[in-house]
């Protein structure tokens, strides 16, 4: 690591949150006459169905297109398209944010907000996650190795490398869209997670384009947030969740730090886990629940935990838990 790189790649992150900041307005005032608004949800759930009438219907969707659009556009100018990660990126990037710009459209369509269903989605996930796995597959890339959290190893995944890229960008893309269900939650944990992997990239110069993409990304989430906060003016939309949570993945497994993101990722690990969990209870425990609803946040929410400390008190863990991933690196 260099001053000089960490200067260009503080610039970036500046450029692209005064990008975020300068766009937003006009494109929230677009998105409300093109009429891409809130839709009704959570009809099956009454406690969080009027909540979401009271403050969250009616808000224009789909600001996702301003994060990623800005982050692109100020990569891409910083030299992110000199390396063979750019390309692979903006592949992933793209094709997880087509599947959710599918999603936001048909929810708006549909009166109950419904959208492309599970397994489609999941689907689509794994393929461009195994397409992502099988350009990196060579061993003399050297990506298939991964590091082992507070071992100074790296494992190589061999023949398991094509099926965890599978997992790591199915599973980013769908936490990070799990998680987006308050206000600047999953915009100001993204903007952390990525800050937290652009100090991984740039303790290596030879990773200088990745951490223009790291960057990129979170001054973009951390410029969204000034319309994303509570109360927000725009939401992210599936484009944005699933676009952003792959790119996450895809950093990580370009940083052989797909072990090390389920720490600094932590909370998205753990919204994860409680819809899966809640899921399973539910099925095989004669629908018996173990939390109030999930994801996890809507859990602390219905205990009486206000959305604007909720959210501030998952940023603080997010940090924490970035700050806890970035140890694990300390002897690789």
């Amino acid at each position: 690591m260099t001053l000089a790189m960490v200067k260009q790649v503080g610039v970036i992150f500046l450029l692209s949150t005064m990008g975020c900041v300068a766009m937003g307005g006009p494109l929230i005032r677009w998105l409300v006459r093109a009429r891409w608004l809130q839709p009704a949800r959570y009809k099956d759930c009454p406690p969080l169905q009027a909540y979401q009438q009271r403050t969250k219907q009616g808000i224009p969707t789909m600001g996702g297109l301003l994060v990623l659009g800005v982050a692109l556009a100020v990569a891409v100018l910083g030299g992110g398209m000199q390396s063979r990660e750019g390309w692979l990126l903006v592949f992933v990037v793209v094709s997880m944010a087509a599947v959710g710009l599918v999603d936001d459209v048909l929810k708006l369509r549909h009166p109950n907000a419904k959208g492309l269903r599970c397994r489609p989605k999941l689907g689509a996930a794994l393929i461009i996650g195994g397409l992502l796995g099988w350009a990196l597959a060579h061993p003399s890339l050297g990506y298939r190795q991964a590091v082992v959290p507070w071992t100074g190893m790296r494992w190589d995944v061999g023949w398991g490398w094509v099926p965890l890229a599978m997992m790591v960008i199915a599973g980013c893309a769908h936490a990070v869209n799990l998680t987006d269900g308050m206000d600047g939650l999953a915009a100001g944990c993204l903007a952390v997670a990525f800050g937290a992997l652009a100090l991984v990239a740039l303790a290596d110069p030879a990773r200088y384009q990745i951490a223009v993409w790291c960057g990129s990304l979170a001054g973009a989430c951390a410029g969204f947030l000034w319309f994303n906060s509570f109360p927000a003016s725009v939401f992210l939309g599936d484009v944005g969740a699933l676009g952003l949570g792959a790119a996450l993945g895809a950093l990580a497994l370009f940083l052989n730090a797909a072990f090390v993101l389920m720490i600094i990722g932590g909370i998205f690990v753990a919204e994860a886990l409680s819809v899966m969990v809640q899921v399973a209870s539910y099925r095989w425990r004669n629908k018996r629940r173990v939390f109030r609803v999930a994801p996890l946040h809507h859990h602390f929410h219905l205990g009486g935990l206000s959305e604007q400390k909720l959210v501030v008190r998952f940023w603080i863990l997010g940090a924490v838990l970035a700050v806890l991933g970035l140890t694990t690196l300390a002897r690789s």
